[in-house]
């Protein structure tokens, strides 16, 4: 039952994403007096339907989808030369003025993205940060960090910060880092025990600059928490749970050498040795590179039974909000130029709409505020790809305006149905592509679940 349960979570936030997207679209059009024929959430068959005034609202059985048929149709749904087979009149898509139209497609997108910024907000203001209670006791510290160049080994136990009582590790962490990102120069001090005696260390350096590593992480096992979907672990046969024995020939007893041996290494194929039930196995795993570094997607197993959950002020929960929004969709642009000059992998680093329907079913069993998080970076992930210029979605359509709007007439139907047709056999392939892209690498995962 708690599978079913978490199957129509799934469905009803898909479901959402759609309707939010597809009603900025019908609002948009009522705002500037055109008529919608027909709003739907999914795709027909129909399950329901009824009219209210010039509009039939309906759901359809194939919750994968929606849309919004404005009076007259445009070019999402009908050809060019259906939609110019008659001149507009007052209420149709075409008789409203090219920027008017402009508004009516921006609108989906940016309904998408001012969900992001809602759900985020939510989940700070209302649901609660998981904030994990771990013991201020550190692992693996790496050479060349801030941490080894101030003299901290693993094993130290930090008991003050700034002569701060350390209550929960991750938050007074979290405090000092914050303030010498926001004062460069200044540094902590740290109180830490080792070997039966107390000591104060300086903590100092620039953790603005991308290549410093600040080096103080807390112990944790080598033992798998997380195993991403679609990245190379998941697909070399990975489970949460696998203990990771060595890497490269070279033994590991902690997390954070994991970690600094993955990251490292002289190669991207990485020799791992695992024990899972009690059984050793010895795989090969090849890192990819997803335009921020080499990773191979998997995560330390962390003990939250302790753990804190933290809600903001409203103040702070919007600011929070409003800088995760424009972080992660610049992040997301910034991928989208890599995948387009060729700097990350396409087929490393796109998925389809299994994928995306996995990673809700995966963060839906983990709990309400990842399964929020992922809700919300797929609403990121509309936004973007529905205001790309390509023919049949929201961006191509803006793009035809804009043209219309520079000459003061349409483009000919012949070259807008070409627009058309390029657009939507790119979009096909991409899709296609990112379809079989999903199911290799299920097929994969499921060749390796197995390891002998």
């Amino acid at each position: 039952m708690e599978n079913i349960g978490w199957i129509l979570e799934v469905l009803l936030a898909f479901s959402f994403m759609i309707a939010i997207h597809e009603g900025g679209h019908f609002l948009a059009c009522r705002l500037l007096g055109v008529e919608v024929e027909e709003f739907c959430i999914g795709f027909p068959p129909r399950i329901v339907s009824r009219k209210w005034g010039k509009t039939l609202y309906s759901i359809g059985s194939i919750p994968l989808g929606g849309f919004c048929k404005p009076q007259g149709g445009d070019l999402s749904g009908q050809t060019a030369e259906e939609i110019n087979a008659k001149a507009p009149v007052p209420g149709d898509f075409l008789f409203a003025s090219w920027w008017k139209r402009v508004i009516i497609f921006l609108a989906g997108p940016w309904m998408n993205y001012f969900s992001a910024l809602f759900i985020a907000f939510f989940v700070l203001f209302i649901v609660g940060e998981k904030i994990p209670n771990e013991k201020p006791i550190l692992g693996f510290v790496p050479p060349n960090s801030l941490a080894a160049q101030v003299g901290l080994q693993a094993g130290d136990e930090i008991t003050r910060i700034n002569n701060n009582p350390v209550t929960n590790f991750s938050l007074a962490l979290e405090d000092m880092f914050k303030g010498m990102m926001q004062n460069p120069g200044k540094s902590a001090l740290l109180t830490l025990k080792r070997g039966g005696q107390i000591k104060e260390v300086e903590y100092k350096g620039d953790l603005k600059k991308p290549e410093v590593d600040a080096g103080i992480y807390s112990y944790h096992p080598p033992i798998l928490g997380v195993v991403h979907l679609m990245t190379p672990a998941r697909k070399a046969g990975l489970k949460p749970g696998d203990k990771v024995l060595a890497i490269n020939g070279k033994n590991v007893s902690e997390w954070g050498e994991v970690s600094y041996a993955i990251h490292n290494a002289a190669s991207d194929d990485i020799q791992l040795e695992i024990e899972r039930d009690g059984v050793t196995h010895q795989l090969t795993v090849r890192r990819s590179y997803n335009g921020i570094g080499k990773y191979i997607g998997v995560g330390p197993q962390v003990d939250d039974k302790d753990a804190l959950t933290q809600t903001h002020s409203f103040n702070e929960s919007l600011s929070l909000a409003w800088g995760w929004t424009g972080k992660a969709s610049l992040g997301m642009l910034d991928g989208l130029g890599k995948l387009v000059t060729g700097k990350i992998s396409l087929q490393q680093n796109i998925g389809g709409p299994i994928s995306i329907l996995r990673m809700m079913y995966q963060t839906a069993s983990s709990g309400l505020e990842d399964f929020l998080k992922t809700v919300a970076m797929i609403s990121l992930m509309l936004w973007m790809m529905n205001l790309l210029p390509l023919g049949i979605v929201d961006g191509g359509q803006i793009v035809l305006c804009f043209i219309e709007g520079i000459k003061r007439q349409p483009l000919s139907v012949k070259i807008q149905d070409a627009y058309q047709k390029a657009g939507l056999v790119l979009v096909g392939c991409l899709m296609l592509f990112a379809v079989f892209n999903d199911i290799w690498g299920w097929v994969l995962e499921k060749m390796n679940n197995q390891l002998h």
